[in-house]
C-alpha cells in the first residue's frame, strides 16, 4: 500500500524506540512515526494530537495513563500494540489489541509485526507462493538461511548470475527488498521454519 501509516510509540528506552523504528524500516511499511518517552496528559488527547493508526506502547506506562475507553471517539480504527520485557501480565493485557515482547529474536518480531499489519490490514498476506517460481521458492529459501549468493550457486548447481537474476526476481515479484523482510517472507509461506534460521546472521 502507498498510503503512510502514522505510529506513536510510547517508550521510556531511547534504544527501544530506535530499535522499532529500525525494525518497521526494513518491513517495507511506508510509516510515520511520532514517539515519546513518557505520558503527561491522558492517552485519549495524545491520540487526538497526534492521530496516529497504530500504538506501539509500553504495557506498564499506557496501563498507568489510560482514560476512557475503547468505545471514544478517538479510538475509531485505532490498534494499541503492547510491548513488554517479560511474560505479559494478563491484567494489563485488556486495552491492547496485541502484544509483543521486544526480548525476541529480530526474525521473530517481524514475523510477530507482519503477522499484525496483515490482521489490520496495512499490508496484503502473501500466501500465494506460487506468485514465485520453484526455483525462485529455493533460492529464496537458501536466502532466508542465510547463505551467500557463491553458496546458493553452489547448492543448486547454477550460476552466480542465475542466482542473481532470481533474487531480482523475488524482489520485484514480492516487492521486498531486504533480507530480513524475505526472510519474513519465507517463514510465513513455510518456505522455511523459524527453528532453522542462525542468529547474528548479516544483511
Amino acid at each position: 500500500m502507498n498510503e503512510v501509516v502514522k505510529i506513536l510509540v510510547i517508550e521510556q528506552s531511547y534504544i527501544v524506540r530506535e530499535g522499532l523504528k529500525a525494525l518497521l524500516s526494513q518491513m517495507g511499511l511506508a510509516f510515520r512515526m511520532d514517539e515519546t518517552d513518557y505520558l503527561k496528559d491522558s492517552f485519549s488527547k495524545l491520540l487526538e494530537k497526534y492521530e496516529p493508526k497504530v500504538v506501539i506502547a509500553n504495557q506498564l506506562q499506557l496501563s498507568e495513563k489510560w482514560f476512557g475507553n475503547r468505545n471514544s471517539s478517538v479510538f475509531t480504527d485505532l490498534t494499541v500494540v503492547g510491548i513488554t520485557y517479560s511474560a505479559t501480565e494478563e491484567h494489563l493485557t485488556s486495552h491492547f489489541d496485541f502484544t509483543i515482547n521486544v526480548m525476541n529474536a529480530k526474525s521473530e518480531l517481524m514475523a510477530n509485526f507482519q503477522d499484525i499489519f496483515v490482521k489490520i490490514g496495512l499490508v496484503s498476506e502473501n500466501n500465494d507462493t506460487e506468485t514465485i517460481s520453484e526455483r525462485e521458492a529455493d533460492v529464496l529459501r537458501l536466502v532466508a538461511l542465510g547463505l551467500t549468493n557463491n553458496e546458493i550457486a553452489e547448492r543448486l548447481f547454477i550460476s552466480v548470475h542465475t542466482v542473481m537474476t532470481h533474487r531480482k526476481n523475488i524482489t520485484r515479484k514480492l516487492g521486498i527488498k531486504t533480507v530480513s523482510g524475505l526472510t519474513v517472507y519465507a517463514i510465513l509461506n513455510k518456505l522455511v521454519e523459524s527453528g532453522e534460521l542462525k542468529g547474528g546472521r548479516k544483511e
